[in-house]
């Protein structure tokens, strides 16, 4: 068994008895022992809060106090003014602060590194302002007198009854953010961290799912609040500053980002250390801080990372929904001959003065293998961008299957039945080989998010057949065997694969490869060439963009010519090769009068 295989095995028993151990520390400490039991059970509670959006989706937040202060006013409110009780108060605490999260998200969602951290800040400072500055929220002075929770007629108002309350809330916050991290939406945020651009072209909506990364972010941020004013029974805006934000955020990164026993290890040391070194006096915190920052040099990763993502792999010939079964398994699509899939009518696109299409027009029909060649600086891969909503061309129109495509995000594109792959190879490096596949199929899925936390019969039979289809494009690329390992550790030829298999796993009507075979060595480009018939005889249109001439002509049913941003020729592969335009684009006039002349040169350009 490998170590990585022990630690897995391990760390849940590990994790359950340590919990165990927390919630009896009353029955062996003393008051203050459990007073600092309880600060590491909110900072936890609150770090793994900001865990969703700044560890699983890879977000800046310097305003997450923001979400914890309005928890803990909306009950303190709701229990002075109006008499509520303290669990009446948690699903309004929840309420807020999960629109809180919207009203953040949505302003900033195209914005990041700087930009994000400056408006997550202004919001935190917002929120404390306000909150010092209306008479409703006691201004400075806070709110007092909030009452205690009862339960069955036991008041929670005793120290070891706050801790046991606050253990009950970070064992439902830890099952919460462990079953987020496992649930398809952990996968997308985690392709988001990865590769935002990779992650909105193979069909993630990356503009929600990071609008739900705050939001379930500030529910929990919410839900401390709401611990916050039960075990202290006054709140006031000193308590919601910028450096508790910090603090929150030191929490995570010390622990290790997207690392759940990293952030419970970050709040252990961030809020039991500094007590620890009381026999310091004034000098505690500044010891605290040398800690602190020899601690990030020493280990920038964090003191516990994040585990490589795993996927259990579904079991293959046991049969039903999880038998993965071959390649062969997969059915190809009935499609009509000769349909038009894509129309593109006087496509433009201009970047300042420099015109890099200029008013091209072409179709793509059902069932062929079309290949776009020119030269170095024709504009092909600005085609794909634009055709794939990556860019946006500047005139002209794209009809998919009739409908215009003007104005529509990438992943809405993906969606509708067009996907690609890129020049330069864009795997999300730090997933394995089966998860970067499901990234491609997750907007295939139709179970609801909280089916799947729960686990439902339903959800859990959805997601063996995802995986079990996965594994099968794993295979018709010929990597089922290389399914659990990082996608970064495969040889260049099987990433080149991996990104095809992706691409393919969304279901595609028309697949754009943009030079696959760069980079591959003859042999392996003979492999490229069987997979893209074989590809093509599963109902699959491909649109190729390749400078490798042998492949073009080898499995090409039509060619359309680009240069300088115009199309100059299109035709058969025989057609092309004859035409002069094309030679004199590739060779140049010169060059081209004497490849004319000398049938060896004209070879050397159309096979190599």
């Amino acid at each position: 068994m490998s170590t990585v295989q022990a630690a897995s095995r391990w760390s849940r028993p590990a994790g359950v008895a340590l919990l165990v151990a927390a919630a009896a520390l009353p029955a062996v400490a003393s008051n203050y022992l459990v007073d600092v039991g309880l600060t590491i059970a909110t900072y936890s509670i609150l770090g793994l809060g900001l865990n969703i959006v700044v560890g699983y989706a890879g977000l800046l937040d310097l305003g997450y106090a923001a979400f914890f202060a309005i928890g803990a006013y909306t009950t303190a409110l709701l229990e002075t003014l109006l008499h509520f009780s303290f669990w009446e108060t948690l699903p309004f605490s929840l309420a807020f602060a999960g629109a809180s999260g919207i009203v953040i998200g949505y302003p900033t969602l195209r914005l990041r590194s700087d930009y994000l951290a400056i408006v997550t800040l202004g919001f935190g400072e917002i929120t404390r302002i306000v909150a010092t500055n209306l008479n409703i929220t006691g201004g400075p002075n806070g709110i007092y007198g909030i009452e205690s929770p009862s339960l069955f007629g036991y008041e929670i108002s005793s120290p070891r009854a706050v801790y046991e309350l606050g253990i009950a809330f970070l064992v439902l916050v830890l099952g919460f953010a462990i079953r987020l991290g496992k649930s398809r939406l952990g996968r997308a945020w985690t392709s988001i961290r990865e590769d935002e651009s990779a992650a909105e072209a193979v069909g993630v909506p990356t503009l929600r799912v990071k609008m739900l990364a705050y939001v379930m972010g500030a529910l929990i941020g919410g839900l401390a609040g709401s611990l916050f004013a039960a075990r202290f029974g006054t709140i006031d805006p000193t308590g919601f500053t910028y450096l508790q934000s910090v603090t929150i955020l030191i929490v995570v990164v010390l622990g290790g980002r997207g690392s759940i026993p990293g952030v419970i290890l970050g709040a252990v040391i961030v809020a039991g250390l500094p007590e620890m070194l009381r026999f310091l006096n004034l000098w505690r915190i500044f010891a605290f801080a040398i800690g602190l920052v020899i601690l990030m040099l020493a280990r920038p990763q964090g003191l516990w990372p994040a585990p490589l993502r795993r996927v259990t792999l579904p079991p293959i010939g046991a049969g039903g929904a999880g038998d993965a079964g071959g390649p062969e398994t997969l059915r190809p699509r009935e499609n009509v001959a000769g349909e038009v899939l894509l129309e593109v009518r006087s496509m433009q696109r201009r970047f300042g003065g420099v015109q890099a299409l200029g008013g091209i027009s072409f179709t793509v029909r059902n069932g062929e293998i079309l290949s776009l060649i020119g030269p170095n600086g024709a504009g092909k891969t600005t085609v794909f961008n634009c055709l794939t909503g990556v860019i946006r061309p500047t005139g002209g129109e794209v009809l998919w299957r009739g409908t215009s495509l003007a104005g529509g995000a990438p992943h809405r594109i993906v969606h509708a039945g067009m996907a690609r792959t890129f020049q330069g190879i864009r795997l999300f490096a730090n997933m394995t080989a089966f998860e970067n596949v499901l990234i491609g199929m997750d907007h295939r899925l139709h179970t609801l998010l909280v089916a799947e936390l729960l686990a439902l019969p339903s959800a859990r039979a959805e997601e063996a057949e995802h995986a079990a289809e996965g594994l099968r494009w794993l295979g018709f690329v010929g990597l089922a065997a290389r399914a659990g390992e990082r996608a970064a550790d495969l040889p260049y030829g099987d990433q080149r694969r991996l990104e095809i298999a992706r691409a393919l796993a969304s279901n595609p009507h028309l697949l754009l490869l943009d030079e696959p075979a760069a980079g591959m060595n003859p042999t392996e480009k003979h492999a490229l060439m069987e997979l893209i018939r074989r590809i093509r005889d599963l109902g699959v249109t491909v649109l190729l963009i390749e400078h490798d001439m042998m492949l073009v002509m080898s499995v090409s049913d039509r060619i359309i010519v680009m240069d300088h941003g115009i199309l100059i020729a299109e035709g058969t592969p025989a057609e092309i090769q004859a035409d002069p335009r094309v030679i004199d684009a590739y060779l140049g006039t010169a060059d081209a009068d004497e490849a004319a002349d000398d049938p060896a040169g004209e070879k050397s350009l159309w096979d190599s």
